[in-house]
């Protein structure tokens, strides 16, 4: 459970300073205010993310190239705003392309619950449920988070 936290604020601080760092104006960084069912010219394979929530959430899935023929790789940010229930998306993406995938729970009360799976090519790559025990701290927040090396094998990182 500590490791697993400590992963996850490690990769919470990775994307906060990847946005930090590269910011709006970068010519190579998109952001959309849904999850899309084509990442640029997808072709590799889909992934597909379905979700169970008990509270509002949102989902984020981010995008970025990982090719050594790009001098500049693009990244993209993707984020959806879901009421409580279940919800699914299919995307089809591209190779070299990896990145984090996080359900995070808005305003959640003691007793919330969230759940996914993620399926690359039809076999389940990751599957994760967590329970709100008590009231957030100020400053925290409860979420699902997992970091792809490249969505298309499903190969999970280490973020």
């Amino acid at each position: 459970m500590v490791k697993s936290l400590a992963k996850t604020l490690l990769g919470l601080a990775v994307v906060l300073a990847w946005w930090t760092l590269r910011g709006p104006g970068d010519s190579h960084s998109e952001s959309a205010s849904h999850i899309p069912q084509k990442v640029w010219n997808g072709g590799a394979g889909t992934m597909t993310i379905h979700t169970e929530s008990t509270c509002p959430a949102q989902m984020r899935v981010s995008f970025s190239e990982h090719s050594e023929d790009q001098k500049e790789p693009r990244l993209l940010e993707t984020y959806e705003d879901v009421p409580a229930g279940s919800h699914s998306w299919t995307i089809d993406v591209p190779n070299d392309v990896g990145g984090y995938v996080e359900l995070a729970a808005l305003s959640p009360k003691p007793g919330d619950q969230l759940h996914w799976t993620i399926e690359v090519g039809g076999k389940t790559v990751d599957d994760q449920s967590d329970t709100l025990e008590k009231p957030l701290e100020q400053g925290y927040a409860f979420f699902l988070q997992s970091y792809f090396d490249e969505y298309a094998s499903g190969d999970l990182g280490e973020g």
